[in-house]
């Protein structure tokens, strides 16, 4: 049988306690601030209605071998900050020294990294405070931003003028905490870190200038998630394509900005071959000649051969040939876009991209993989129960169904299967050969369906009165259990209920007669059994052209470094510092430290 870690992220879930190596440990005050333990920082309390609570490092990453925490530095936008031998030193060359050891970087090495923010301040709260939107950003799991660090304490962000282009990690002026931010390192496997890190520059500069930035960023749309895509919107970004600039479908947000620059930056190096290669020669030299002059006109300068960079792509590594990722014409896109849209691909014969999966550094996430992270972390099977779990499922009908534009009949086909299993698996725990033969005798069953009852908003009543309504409700119930879904008017608690253990009562027989399993190895199988029905969820078509299909939301890096989401194993991504403003770190007594 598979191990439990093998779903259960070794690190979110780690049990040891945190360490903190480094010379930077964060003050007494600023702990006071974020109202939190200095050995909890960076980690999230979940309350239980039991009035029992467990921790989770969602904040955290690996420090060391088997080692989970965080590693602490010091920047000031406006001045100096002490450094761990006791001098001072202006602003951000403390992190600026520590990522060029990490990166094997020369002193004139450009430096180029990815930073995420977070809020130390939400560590505190039950499932459905977590949960709620109104109140708490742990549905992104407190991950609110994803920028980029180009060294000498300069950002680069979307919205463009985002904390000035600084770091920013001061926090709000309303606020008297701070907004920290974990610092990740982007590396691809057989390619020089300097030459890498030079290719994102070039990318960035450009993805950055002039950004639009959609209205509503939470809910918007993320086009080029694919090589094919992402290539086009560079080249028409850059030609100053008048769609990209007036049609807020197109518009990115911080996340999905970076997502764009590190597919470009992995596959086309910036040199006059490798665009004729990828853009075909006629069309790839005269994209070549226009980087050049608004290259010129960006910056002031023309681009030095010394500045020109040259590797092999990430495409050519994946065996991927020019054909396969050539980018898109818009009416090709869009011919595309609507065929995918009305789900006729399968006789479609126009040009279709790669997979998300294919030639990017990480495909992007669909709503069923962010309610799946929640439930991971903050509503486990094996920490906060079954029940927490359908709880939780259930309760993104709303927002999942405004955010995809489909009805909650649509919602509960792709999630009434997962809940399902979630329940089998809490009823191989506990019945065994000992339980009555018939589940409606079964106390276990009574409680279970209760419970579930009220945490899909039903009120509480005399459990006897739901006994006689099991009948009628499966009646009401009979013909939508076909489809494994339950109409928006008919989602009530008790049909949730009801439904949600139609595989404990179809499999009752055979849970009597077998034994009772450990709540690790039911996990097991839960895990295992729900891939295919979420595999089915995250390929759920959005039709409405304004909806969203597809997320990268902030989080997407933390979740990668984590391991907790799938990168092109090509690439790595590791969180290796985390950088506060310097009044809130004071060196540490070497004597004290967490090494």
């Amino acid at each position: 049988m598979k191990k439990v870690d093998t779903y259960r992220n070794p690190i979110i879930h780690y049990r040891g306690e945190s360490s903190f190596p480094g010379p930077y440990e964060v003050t007494d005050e600023a702990l006071g601030r974020y109202d939190v333990s200095r050995e909890r920082f960076g980690s999230t309390e979940v309350l239980l209605e039991t009035g029992e609570s467990f921790f989770v490092k969602d904040y955290q990453y690996e420090v060391g071998e088997n080692r989970i925490g965080m590693y602490f530095l010091p920047i000031n936008d406006y001045g100096v900050v002490s450094r761990s031998d006791g001098t001072e030193t202006w602003a951000s060359t403390e992190v600026d020294t520590f990522l060029r050891e990490r990166m094997n970087l020369k002193p004139t090495d450009p430096i180029y990294a990815f930073i995420y923010f977070i809020h130390p301040e939400q560590n505190r709260g039950s499932i459905a405070q977590l949960a709620d939107p109104r109140h708490s950003d742990k549905i992104q799991m407190g991950i609110t931003h994803l920028g980029s660090y180009l060294g000498l304490g300069k950002t680069s962000n979307a919205p463009p003028l985002y904390h000035h282009r600084e770091w920013g990690v001061d926090g709000e002026s309303d606020k008297d905490y701070g907004y920290p931010a974990n610092v990740m390192i982007l590396s691809l496997e057989g390619v020089d870190q300097a030459t890498l890190n030079q290719n994102f520059h070039l990318v960035d500069e450009f993805l950055n200038y002039g950004v639009r930035f959609p209205q509503e960023y939470k809910n918007s749309k993320f086009r080029a998630v694919d090589i094919n895509t992402a290539l086009m919107f560079y080249r028409d970004w850059i030609l100053e394509r008048n769609y990209l600039k007036t049609d807020e479908t197109w518009f990115t947000y911080c996340a999905a900005n970076k997502t764009i620059v590190a597919t470009v930056a992995l596959n086309l190096p910036h040199n006059p071959d490798a665009f004729m290669e990828v853009y075909g020669a006629e069309d790839g030299s005269t994209f070549w000649e226009a980087f050049l002059k608004n290259y010129y006109q960006l910056t002031g300068y023309d681009l030095a051969d010394t500045d020109k960079t040259e590797f092999e792509p990430l495409w050519k590594k994946q065996g991927l040939t020019q054909e396969q990722i050539r980018p898109f014409t818009l009416r090709e896109y869009r011919r595309y876009d609507r065929a995918r849209r009305w789900n006729y691909l399968d006789r479609f014969r126009g040009f279709k991209p790669l997979p998300p999966t294919v030639g990017t550094g990480w495909s992007p996430q669909a709503s069923a993989d962010i309610i799946f992270d929640f439930v991971d972390v903050y509503a486990d099977f094996l920490d906060a129960g079954a029940i927490a779990s359908c709880a939780v499922v259930a309760g993104f009908s709303t927002i999942v169904s405004d955010r995809m534009g489909i009805s909650r009949y649509e919602y509960f086909y792709f999630a009434l299967p997962i809940m399902e299993i979630i329940m089998e698996a809490d009823a191989r725990t506990v019945v065994d050969r000992n339980s009555p033969a018939d589940y409606h005798e079964s106390a276990y069953y009574h409680k279970t369906y209760e419970a579930l009852y009220k945490v899909f908003g039903g009120e509480v009543i005399h459990m006897k009165m739901h006994v006689g309504r099991h009948l009628e409700i499966k009646k009401l119930v009979h013909s939508l259990e076909k489809s494994a879904g339950v109409m928006a008017k008919d989602a009530d608690p008790e049909s949730l209920a009801w439904l949600s253990l139609k595989r404990v009562r179809a499999n009752w027989k055979e849970l009597v007669e077998s034994e009772c399993e450990s709540r690790e190895e039911a996990y097991v199988w839960m895990m295992e059994s729900v891939e295919a029905h979420l595999e089915k969820a995250r390929d759920a078509v959005v039709s409405n052209p304004k909806k969203i299909q597809f997320n990268a939301p902030p989080a997407i890096a933390h979740l990668m470094g984590i391991g907790m989401f799938p990168s092109n194993p090509l690439i790595k991504l590791k969180t290796v510092c985390t950088v506060l403003e310097h009044n809130e770190l004071q060196l540490m007594d070497a004597g004290c430290r967490n090494e």
